[in-house]
């Protein structure tokens, strides 16, 4: 009698401890699978713009390394494809991207994408090429109106090419800003407008010994821009992901990760 009770309490025991095993193995199956689904592969379009975008950079350049750090703080792993500017927007509008940066926030483009929080600040400056004899000095400029005269370079796709020619100017489109550099020092244009960072990290690359002969003109172009993420309407669940990276926006901005990479590089950061 005794034999037959332990015998059942070892069986039952066994039964418990094979229980208990088997839901001890489907919690961690479920811990493992929301952990997997926390970090979530989201597709990003740019370009080539350095120092801000280029897959030739270390970290594929500052913004990259910038929006890297904002996907790792809250479970985004980008996957970055590098585009000519027009096939990033057009990528965009199909929803094939989530997102393309980065891109000043304008009413333009609010029609068609929605914007992240704003990553950071830039202005546009004309810059001219002294040992170019078409160029006078100094140069008359007050109004953008002033410039009509003049070939004016600059990116393909920005939204100034639109804004120039709506203004009746002359807008030499490139592909890069690198074309438009060498533009510049050949003659075929007069001025190039952009970023004042991306053209003088290019004329440090291109023409070291010639920097002191490329001068700006004192008055920008415009206000400070506002640069962000511009996000497709049409890719899978984009509003959610562009919840979940603002939010990751804000975590790097409280833990010190955000003034560490705008420092580095001296952008002028959103506050």
């Amino acid at each position: 009698m005794y034999h037959t009770r332990w015998m059942c309490a070892f069986q039952w025991k066994g039964i418990h401890m094979k229980h208990v095993l088997i839901l001890f193995i489907f919690v961690l199956t479920i811990v493992a699978e929301i952990c997997v689904a926390k970090d979530i592969q989201v597709t990003f379009a740019t370009g080539e713009w350095p120092p801000f975008t280029s897959k030739e950079l270390p970290e594929y350049g500052v913004v990259t390394e910038l929006v890297s750090a904002i996907c790792r703080a809250n479970g985004i792993q980008p996957v970055y494809m590098f585009y000519p500017w027009p096939r990033a927007e057009d990528m965009l509008k199909n929803g094939e991207v989530f997102a393309a940066f980065p891109y000043a926030i304008t009413k333009e483009r609010k029609v068609a994408f929605n914007f992240s929080e704003v990553l950071f600040y830039g202005s546009n400056v004309f810059v001219y090429y002294e040992k170019n004899p078409k160029t006078p000095a100094p140069v008359p400029y007050e109004e953008i109106e002033d410039l009509k005269e003049y070939e004016i370079g600059g990116l393909r796709g920005s939204f100034l090419e639109t804004n120039f020619e709506q203004k009746g100017l002359t807008y030499n489109a490139t592909t890069t800003i690198d074309q438009s550099v060498r533009k510049l020092v050949t003659g075929r244009i007069d001025f190039l407008i952009d970023n004042q960072v991306v053209i003088f990290d290019i004329i440090k690359r291109l023409y070291p010994d010639d920097i002191e002969y490329f001068k700006t003109l004192p008055k920008p172009f415009g206000r400070k821009m506002a640069t962000a993420l511009m996000v497709s309407r049409s890719y899978p669940e984009a509003q959610e992901i562009l919840k979940k990276f603002n939010k990751g926006l804000m975590i790097i901005k409280q833990n010190g990760e955000y003034d560490r990479i705008t420092k580095k590089y001296h952008m002028t950061k959103a506050e």
